[in-house]
């Protein structure tokens, strides 16, 4: 699994960008974590904001019920869980937890056949069910539509942007 853990910066305002299923944490003040052209996909963002250390998943599918799989951050059942423990791991603390949310647009139908798949409602109805079952407060997102978005999270602050394909960004 392609996973990241950033505790020194080589320059300040680094950006790290996820690709699908992969999941970042830090603590870094200049790091800033990145999702580019969320569709259907979810980024889940985690931050404790006394401690400063947050960390972002790239969620593609809903959810894995098989036997366990190499890669967690691929699903929404397991992403959520995974990324509170990596997080919790580097001194974030579950009651202070927050989380934000982007993506899960409706990028794909079949001719003839309205909203076929759903996948972006699906992994958006899982993540949310996995937020509540681990009792980790949803404080903000940016969901749904038909157009895909970028996300980025400072760690410095904890504020996240999203913004959509052609739009300008704009604080979570």
């Amino acid at each position: 699994m392609s996973a990241i853990y950033v505790q020194q910066l080589k320059q300040e305002g680094e950006t790290f960008v996820l690709g699908m299923g992969e999941f970042i944490v830090s603590s870094s003040p200049g790091a800033v974590l990145s999702c580019i052209g969320l569709g259907s996909c979810i980024a889940v963002c985690i931050y404790d904001k006394l401690v400063k250390v947050g960390g972002m998943v790239h969620i593609v599918l809903p959810r894995h019920d098989g036997p366990v799989d190499d890669n967690p951050g691929r699903y929404g059942n397991t992403a959520v869980p995974f990324l509170l423990e990596q997080v919790t791991k580097r001194g974030g603390m579950k009651n202070r937890l927050t989380a934000k949310l982007a993506g899960g647009a409706q990028m794909t139908t079949a001719p003839g056949l309205r909203d076929t798949f759903k996948t972006g409602e699906r992994n958006l109805a899982e993540v949310k069910a996995a937020l509540e079952r681990e009792k980790v407060p949803l404080a903000a997102a940016d969901v749904g539509g038909t157009t895909g978005r970028t996300v980025k999270l400072f760690i410095d602050t904890g504020v996240v942007t999203v913004r959509t394909v052609g739009g300008i960004a704009r604080e979570l």
